[in-house]
C-alpha cells in the first residue's frame, strides 16, 4: 500500500535523524524520540465520528537550547462509522435503500516545537505541531464505494510528559492533544468541512 510505504519512509527518517548517541537516565539529554499509540474522539466530524484507538504517533526533536527542542512528527489514523439502513440519494435521479459504513484515514506529517518545562527525568512539556494532512474518505454502501483524497494544513497543540525512570534509557510518553486540520470531502449527503479532534497519546521514550 502506498501510504504505509510513506509512513515507513517517514519513520526511518526520523529515526535516522534523531538518533540518540549516549547513554544515561535518558539515553541522550540533547534529543528525544516517541512511538505512541494513538486515541481519538472526533468533535462533529460530519463523515466519522465514532471515537477510534486506530492509530500510531512518530516524532523526535532535538533540543537547540536546554529547554526548546524543535522536529518532527508523522502520524495516522483511522475512523470508522456505520451507519443503519437508509435511503441513499445518488445524483442525478438514482436513490438506492442500504446501509452503510464510513472510513476516514488521516495521515498528518510536519514539524513541531516543543518546550521542555524541567531538565530531569520527569519532563513535562508543551509542544505545538504544524505541517499537511493526507486524508481518504471512503464510503460503503451495498456492492458500491464511494470515495475522495484530499489535502489540507494542520496544526496541533499539545501537552504532556517523557518519563525515564530506569537507568536503561527507555522511558514512558503521555499527552493529550487537539487538532484541526483544513481537509474537506463532499460525498453524497455527507458535507466535510475542516476535521477537529481531541485524544491522547501513550507509548514509550527514548
Amino acid at each position: 500500500m502506498r501510504t504505509l510505504r510513506y509512513i515507513l519512509l517517514a519513520l526511518v527518517m526520523l529515526v535516522a535523524a534523531f538518533s540518540p548517541s549516549k547513554a544515561a537516565a535518558q539515553v541522550s539529554l540533547n534529543s528525544y524520540f516517541n512511538v505512541d499509540w494513538q486515541f481519538k474522539i472526533p468533535l462533529n466530524n460530519k463523515f466519522s465520528n465514532d471515537v477510534s484507538g486506530w492509530g500510531m504517533n512518530f516524532e523526535g526533536g532535538y533540543y537547540v537550547t536546554p529547554d526548546i527542542a524543535v522536529g518532527g512528527f508523522v502520524s495516522f489514523h483511522t475512523n470508522n462509522e456505520y451507519f443503519p439502513r437508509r435511503t441513499i440519494n445518488l445524483p442525478p435521479t438514482l436513490s438506492m435503500n442500504s446501509d452503510q459504513q464510513h472510513q476516514m484515514f488521516t495521515l498528518p506529517f510536519g514539524a513541531l516545537m516543543r518546550y521542555r518545562f524541567i531538565e530531569a527525568d520527569f519532563q513535562p512539556y508543551a509542544a505545538l505541531k504544524l505541517g499537511a494532512c493526507y486524508s481518504e474518505f471512503n464510503n460503503y454502501y451495498y456492492i458500491f464505494m464511494s470515495s475522495q483524497n484530499r489535502w489540507g494544513f494542520y496544526v496541533s497543540p499539545e501537552v504532556g510528559f517523557n518519563w525515564y525512570p530506569w537507568p536503561n534509557g527507555l522511558g514512558l510518553h503521555m499527552a493529550i492533544y487537539y487538532s484541526f486540520a483544513t481537509n474537506k470531502c463532499n460525498i453524497m449527503s455527507y458535507t466535510q468541512s475542516g476535521l477537529n479532534d481531541i485524544g491522547f497519546r501513550l507509548g514509550i521514550a527514548f
